[in-house]
C-alpha cells in the first residue's frame, strides 16, 4: 500500500501544498497546514468551550484528502461515477430565515447520495467556510444511516435571487444501500450550529418515498 503525496491537502481546510508555506505531514493521508495548527492552537488557549474558532472549525465541510492506494484486483471492473438510478425528491421546507430543498437521491452501485439546496442568510464574517447539515436516515425496514460521508457543500452566489440569502449546493453520502423491501426514508436534517439560535432551531424532517 502507497500514499499518493503529490494529493496532499490539509485535512481541516483542503488548501494543496503550493498554496501554503508549511504542511505538517501525520499518520497516513492526515495532513494540517501552519494556518489551521495556529486556529489550533488558539482553541486550546481560549477558556471558551465554545469560542467562534472552535466552531467555524467544526462547521466547515468535510474535506477529501490523499488516500491510500491499492492496486486493483485483476478481472476487477472500476466503480463507476455514474449513478446507476436517480429518484426525483422535490421537497421543500422553510424554518425561520432558512430553506432546505432536497431534490433527488442518487444510487450508485455500493452507496447512494442525497442532493439539496440549502438557502439561508451568508455566514457572519469571521466564518470563513460553509457549516455542513447532518443527517440521519431510515426506512421502512429499520435499516439507519447516520452522519456526512464524504459529502460536499458548494456556494452558488448566481442562484441567489435575494441579496439577503446565499444558495449552498450540497450532497451527502451514505454506505450501504437500501435494501429491495425498501419503500420509503424518513429523512432527519439539522445544522449543528443552530443549537446557539434563539430559538433553538429543530431539525427538519422529510418523508421519501422509495420507488420499486
Amino acid at each position: 500500500m502507497s500514499f499518493d503525496r503529490s494529493l496532499a491537502r490539509c485535512s481541516f481546510c483542503g488548501r494543496r501544498a503550493p498554496e501554503i508555506l508549511h504542511m505538517v505531514a501525520g499518520p497516513g493521508a492526515a495532513y494540517i497546514c501552519e494556518d489551521c495548527l495556529h486556529i489550533c492552537n488558539d482553541i486550546l488557549n481560549d477558556p471558551m468551550p465554545f469560542s467562534a474558532k472552535a466552531l467555524e472549525l467544526a462547521a466547515r465541510p468535510p474535506v477529501v484528502i490523499a488516500a491510500p492506494q491499492e492496486p486493483g484486483k485483476a478481472g476487477e471492473a472500476p466503480l463507476s461515477r455514474e449513478p446507476t438510478r436517480t429518484i426525483i425528491i422535490q421537497l421543500e421546507q422553510k424554518q425561520q430565515d432558512m430553506t432546505l430543498m432536497l431534490h433527488q437521491l442518487q444510487l450508485f452501485s455500493q452507496h447512494f447520495e442525497l442532493h439539496y439546496l440549502w438557502i439561508r442568510p451568508p455566514m457572519p464574517t469571521g466564518f470563513v467556510f460553509v457549516p455542513r447539515l447532518i443527517f440521519i436516515l431510515r426506512d421502512n425496514t429499520g435499516k439507519e444511516w447516520a452522519g456526512d460521508r464524504g459529502g460536499m457543500l458548494l456556494m452558488r452566489p448566481e442562484l441567489a435571487s435575494d441579496p439577503e440569502l446565499a444558495v449552498y449546493q450540497g450532497s451527502a453520502r451514505f454506505t450501504p444501500l437500501p435494501t429491495s423491501e425498501a419503500r420509503n426514508m424518513v429523512v432527519h436534517a439539522a445544522d449543528p450550529l443552530g443549537q446557539f439560535s434563539e430559538p433553538p432551531l429543530a431539525p427538519w424532517k422529510f418523508e421519501i418515498s422509495l420507488p420499486s
